[in-house]
């Protein structure tokens, strides 16, 4: 802005300078001119006092430097003449001055000669016999007098020049230093120029405008990342050089890879085939999924590539941990199949026996006793539909239970008193130590089926004479239910899977007393509803307790 405003200046001034330079010379030219005029015209008038006291003296007169005398007739011969011989000049009547003389008494006139550097004045008057008398005088044209003005001229232009550009760089100086000091965040304080006012207004508007932008944008992008960073989801764009554009933790954790950063290799987070394979085909145009198995997950892969003016940019990659799902899946399979095995075996034999019996020519007693069986098959199959009912609501979470403020140590009591006859026929003797009530609040239906399916299993697997001890106590702010009992217990190797569904320990046992397999996987169950906690303490031979805390709600 300096140099523009220098350049204007300089530029403005130096025209200037040049025009009044041309004008002055001009001016000074035509005063120059009239000022000959004027000289001529005085000199005349005496040469014509002389002339008309005594015509031959003009023959004689002395003339000033640079003058000549014209004496001319009335015809326009020459008759005298200061410098040239009046025989070789020829007839004046028809110049300018002479003509202009004769009509008015008095006449002037200016021609230029055959250079570009002399001219000729002229002043010619009438005397009373006719006789015109002319002075004329060579002097500089207009040309030759600004020649030879041009060097003083042009030093003393180079000298205001100089001056002029000092002075020019201070004004620019001057009128760009207040601009440049503005402050431009807070505009509207300055008073500089007051014709800038409306443009630092504008200024103001703009800037709060463009800050409430950029906070919008950097909310939104910081919400943005909160969001992916939180995603379970792994999530990554890549460029056309599968150089990572944006990432969240997730995608490099799925993985158990190390931290990945933004220009880094999309390989860098797995560099397995299937996950190159995917990523080359999203950067080739084509949407790619696949299934990847690693150490600790099973992860879906989504690869999608990025179109700009129908061109592919780049690609996003998703990774989708499976893991869950994929085990959930592999549970309803074995949950079919042994379903398809539990169900098969006590239909057969109802099966069975229905055909033995409709073939007829059995005795009475063999008949009932068939009848016996097919009811306690029946019975069986009974119970493991609804125990597959009553898992498959759980698992959903579609048991409409009731919560209430209930007594664990009730609960007890109650089963203790409904297993009562099976545990005498089994020569088992159930004790309930009531340390505490254990009032919690929960679904009573959920809570009596799981301490009646915790109490069934200590009196099955129990010894003749032995003993299914339930106790209800609290520890700080936990209510604790434990069923012991001292039975046959549960080796190692089957502690950690007795929970499942349909896993017996003794199938021959289970079979035996009428057992579906699924009585503790729905103490699993309830106890999740609950919140609570499973532990199991079992040894071979000696018996089994297991023990569930219900945290304080």
């Amino acid at each position: 802005m300096n140099k523009k405003i220098f350049h204007a200046l300089f530029l403005t001034a130096l025209v200037t300078m040049v025009a009044a330079a041309a004008i002055s010379a001009t001016v000074f030219y035509f005063s120059y001119s009239e000022r000959v005029m004027d000289d001529l015209a005085a000199e005349l008038s005496y040469l014509k006092i002389a002339y008309d006291d005594d015509p031959e003296s003009i023959a004689h007169a002395t003339m000033s430097f640079g003058r000549r005398l014209t004496v001319i007739s009335s015809d326009g011969s020459v008759a005298y003449d200061s410098v040239a011989s009046e025989d070789a000049m020829e007839n004046h009547l028809d110049r300018p001055e002479v003509k202009e003389a004769i009509t008015a008494g008095f006449g002037t006139d200016r021609r230029e000669s055959g250079t570009l550097l002399t001219a000729y004045y002229y002043a010619a008057e009438r005397m009373a016999d006719g006789t015109i008398l002319r002075l004329s005088v060579s002097g500089d044209n207009i040309f030759s007098f600004v020649m030879g003005m041009m060097l003083p001229m042009a030093l003393l232009l180079l000298v205001l020049l100089v001056i002029l550009s000092l002075i020019a760089v201070r004004i620019a100086k001057g009128i760009t230093e207040p601009i440049n000091s503005i402050d431009l965040s807070n505009p509207e304080a300055e008073n500089s120029y007051e014709e800038l006012s409306p443009l630092l207004f504008r200024i103001a508007k703009q800037q709060a405008l463009i800050k409430q932008q950029v906070e919008a944008a950097e909310r939104k992008s910081h919400e943005f990342a909160i969001i992916i960073d939180n995603m379970s989801e792994g999530l990554a764009v890549i460029d056309m050089n599968a150089r990572i554009l944006s990432v969240n933790r997730a995608a490099w954790m799925l993985f158990d890879a190390a931290e990945v950063k933004i220009g880094d290799s999309i390989l860098a987070i797995n560099r397995e085939e299937i996950f190159s394979s995917i990523v080359d085909d999203a950067l080739s145009g084509k949407r790619s999924e696949a299934i990847e198995e690693t150490r600790t997950r099973v992860l879906q892969l989504i690869a999608s590539p990025v179109f700009e003016d129908d061109k592919v940019s780049g690609a996003v990659v998703i990774m989708i941990d499976i893991t869950e799902k994929s085990e959930r899946e592999k549970l309803r399979r074995e949950f079919t199949a042994n379903v398809s095995h539990e169900l098969k075996t006590p239909l057969q034999s109802i099966s069975g026996y229905a055909e033995l019996l409709k073939n007829g020519g059995l005795s009475p007693e063999t008949a009932a006793d068939f009848g016996n069986e097919i009811y306690s098959e029946s019975q069986r199959l009974i119970a493991l539909v609804h125990d597959i009912i009553r898992l498959s609501k759980l698992d959903e979470n579609d048991a409409e239970e009731i919560n209430e403020s209930v007594s664990l140590a009730d609960i007890a009591e109650d089963v203790a008193d409904r297993l009562a006859k099976k545990a005498k026929a089994m020569d088992v003797k159930i004790q309930v130590i009531r340390d505490d009530d254990g009032v919690i609040n929960g679904a009573e239906a959920l809570l009596d089926e799981m301490i009646f399916n915790l109490l069934d299993n200590a009196v099955i697997y129990n010894r003749k004479g032995g003993t299914a001890i339930v106790r209800i106590s609290r520890d700080g702010n936990d209510t604790v239910l434990s069923v012991k009992d001292t039975g046959i217990g549960i080796p190692d190797s089957d502690q950690d899977r007795v929970f499942e569904r349909f896993y017996r320990v003794d199938k021959s046992r289970s079979k035996a007393t009428g057992g579906t397999g699924l009585g503790l996987s729905i103490v699993r169950h309830a106890a999740l509803y609950h919140h609570a906690t499973i532990s199991l303490d079992s040894k071979l031979g000696i018996g089994t307790e297991i023990t569930i805390r219900f945290p304080e709600m």
